[in-house]
């Protein structure tokens, strides 16, 4: 596959012309860390399958005037059924990391999981947004794992 055709955000039209315009714009280390997924990849090839099972066909509503898409997760209500999961050291990958996909959370009222190896605050993540918010924590053993 030629990387070259894909040159900004406006030309991609699907999931792999996003992957293929990382991979052409990151260094290696960076694009895998993203790409890559967690021990024998299991949940990653699930989650592919899933979504390869599902077809998006565009639709065309009439006589709707008002849809709710809000849902209630964890006790919060957030305007649409997803949100940003905790993604670790996003300051690699994006200058401003945690701050953008912050913005955007709220920008769209959704959920902002903030991960325990964020390169922002707490604190600051905090007096920036006013979207629901969670913390993904990971709890050792012992202070030394």
């Amino acid at each position: 596959m030629n990387f070259k055709l894909f040159k900004s955000v406006a030309d991609c039209r699907n999931t792999n012309d996003f992957k293929n315009l990382a991979k052409a714009k990151l260094p290696a280390p960076i694009f895998h860390y993203i790409d890559g997924a967690a021990d024998d990849e299991v949940t990653y090839r699930r989650n592919t399958a899933a979504y390869e099972q599902c077809d998006l066909i565009p639709n065309v509503l009439a006589g709707v005037e008002e849809v709710d898409t809000s849902v209630e997760i964890m006790g919060m209500k957030i305007d649409i059924p997803m949100f940003c999961s905790p993604t670790a050291l996003q300051r690699l990958f994006h200058y401003d990391g945690e701050r953008a996909v912050a913005k955007a959370a709220e920008k769209y009222g959704t959920l902002f999981g903030i991960s325990s190896l964020g390169t922002v605050s707490l604190q600051e993540i905090g007096k920036t947004i006013s979207t629901p918010k969670m913390f993904q924590f990971y709890c050792h053993k012992s202070p030394h794992e």
